[in-house]
């Protein structure tokens, strides 16, 4: 199974990245981003392990463990879309996240 990131998931992504880079360390902004990003990597054998949305129809919330993120994807057949990474306390309607067959794709563009 491949995981594809949408521009707005990678976007989120290094929002998060540079936020910890300038208010912590650079060495803290990596922990994060390789945690978010194991997290993500560890779905394909069992995606179907984190729970449905109810805040965004037809995509699934994934927990980040030890850190205040989730991570928002959608799974087809052979792929895992991620569609957003965000704080836990942010508050969104749902209109304010495009419709998921809207969102541009990049297959395993994750930053490594």
């Amino acid at each position: 199974m491949r995981i594809r990131w949408t521009e707005e998931a990678l976007a989120d992504l290094e929002e998060i990245v540079v936020f910890y880079y300038l208010e912590a360390s650079p060495r803290a902004a990596a922990a994060v981003e390789r945690r978010i990003i194991n997290e993500i990597e560890s779905l394909p054998p069992f995606p179907e392990r984190i729970r449905e949305s109810d805040r965004i129809p037809g995509a699934r919330e994934l927990i980040v463990n030890k850190l205040p993120y989730v991570v928002f994807v959608q799974m087809r057949e052979d792929v895992i879309i991620v569609l957003n990474v965000v704080h836990t306390k942010r508050h969104f309607p749902q209109s304010e996240m495009a419709p998921i067959d809207q969102k541009a794709e990049h297959d395993d563009d994750a930053p490594r």
